[in-house]
């Protein structure tokens, strides 16, 4: 772990890698996971990391945000993106036609784009398979998106209005418990 975080140049990236970590360890310990769960970790082909058990987890960070899901018996993908202006143009080829027309259209653009994205981007995690996925591929109609003919089930996660957040998973009706933690109280947990 010290190896790859070593890899990330910015001190942002750096710190949102181990914060990643530390959630994900405080998760895994709801599951009476010890300390040493972390050294059982493994990568799939895509480089995906999940634990043999039939634990799923996945960790995204974006600006001032740090994300961990975790589910049992569950495939998942969680993305959140800061919303901030950008040239959407670079990214049209991401979008099919229709996302395309509902970002260039919409009141908020930034914040339709980035739904968009973030939604493609827990898809693909959830998938396990990441980038290797044309991002085109996937399908948004409501709170479904189909990837391939995999239908993935969507729920937005909101925590903050300048955030987009979406969580994927392989099934509908999934209660998610969102916990606040504030690393510099020593991991004290406020649901939200």
């Amino acid at each position: 772990m010290k190896e790859k975080n070593s890899r990330y140049i910015r001190w942002q990236d750096k710190h949102a890698h181990l914060f990643g970590k530390l959630l994900l360890l405080k998760g895994l310990q709801m599951f009476t996971y010890d300390n040493e769960v972390l050294k059982e970790i493994c990568y799939n082909e895509y480089n995906r990391p999940f634990l043999n058990d039939g634990i799923d987890f996945n960790i995204s960070h974006s600006a001032q945000y740090v994300v961990c899901a975790i589910a049992k018996d569950l495939k998942l993908g969680i993305d959140i993106e800061e919303v901030r202006k950008m040239e959407f143009e670079d990214f049209k080829e991401t979008m099919t036609e229709e996302q395309w027309k509902c970002v260039k259209s919409a009141n908020n653009s930034p914040k339709e784009f980035f739904k968009y994205w973030t939604i493609k981007e827990s898809v693909i995690k959830a998938d396990s398979r990441g980038l290797s996925i044309p991002l085109t591929s996937i399908h948004v109609i409501g709170n479904i998106a189909n990837c391939e003919d995999k239908l993935w089930h969507i729920q937005e996660v909101k925590l903050d209005k300048n955030y987009c957040c979406y969580l994927a998973c392989n099934r509908e009706d999934v209660r998610v418990n969102i916990q606040r933690i504030d690393f510099c109280s020593g991991f004290k947990a406020e649901s939200l």
